[in-house]
């Protein structure tokens, strides 16, 4: 039993001073199929989209400034 609990705290110490390194939330190449959409061509990209017959997804994110 003992050995059980210090095997446990092992690995609990060990897991907590693991560096995990920050992971983008979107990949690098995400620019090639998606499109950012501005005050200027919000309305027009949407409808044509629209006029295509496709789905349009928006995703609002706020960012700084």
């Amino acid at each position: 039993m003992l050995f059980s609990r210090l095997s446990w705290l092992s690995v609990a110490l060990f897991a907590s001073s693991v560096v995990v390194p920050a992971v983008a939330l979107y990949p690098d190449n995400h620019w090639s199929f998606s499109t950012k959409l501005t005050t200027t061509n919000y309305a027009e990209t949407i409808q044509s989209e629209i006029d295509l017959g496709k789905t349009v997804f928006v995703r609002f994110i706020a960012s700084e400034g």
